[in-house]
């Protein structure tokens, strides 16, 4: 499987984050590991690393490492139908379950999970059914250019057919045009 494999110095342990960011990056393990200690005490209490990571540290790290990289959230879902419905074909996506992170590729319409086992079809996967409480991290995505983006359609204005609509009392609306026959207001009941 050349799309996804563990680093050459993987350790196991409580490193699922340092794991995942290795992978992803196609960095050595140690370095990881490295990157993730230096700024570990901005966001543990603890005086030693012990492996374990949160996910706005393991963006500082992918930052640090030059990764091409971007951010989606999601309603509440988890593993499995997040890649059933939403994991684009040859992307890597960085997930955050509860306790724990993994990469989900998806190739040839096969979903795999990457994590400290290893490399897993996603059915074969303990952890499919855990919820997705993080921001998504899409890795590798090439980015979509401006004009490409979704933006709000706006309706095209609709043209009125006939008198333009008023009111009973047209002296508290100044800037409609009250219209004289009483015709057109008795038309509103």
């Amino acid at each position: 499987m050349d799309f996804l494999q563990l680093p050459n110095d993987n350790r196991t342990g409580p490193n699922c984050g340092v794991t995942a960011i290795a992978a992803a990056t196609g960095q050595p393990f140690n370095r990881v590991w490295s990157l993730c200690a230096a700024g570990a005490m901005r966001f543990t209490q603890r005086k030693r690393f012990r492996g374990g990571t949160v996910h706005l540290q393991r963006v500082q790290v992918l930052e640090k490492l030059g990764a091409d990289f971007d951010e989606l959230q999601f309603p509440k879902m988890n593993l499995q139908k997040f890649g059933d419905y939403f994991a684009d074909e040859g992307v890597t996506y960085m997930v955050t379950t509860t306790g724990h992170v993994q990469l989900l590729h998806r190739r040839d319409g096969q979903i795999w999970i990457l994590d400290q086992g290893g490399v897993k079809p996603i059915d074969e996967y303990r952890g499919k059914k855990k919820f997705i409480c993080k921001p998504v991290i899409r890795i590798n995505a090439k980015p979509q250019p401006a004009a490409v983006k979704q933006q709000p359609k706006q309706q095209p204005k609709r043209q009125q057919l006939g008198p333009s609509p008023t009111t009973l009392f047209p002296a508290l609306f100044r800037e409609a045009v009250p219209h004289t026959t009483a015709a057109t207001q008795l038309n509103l009941f």
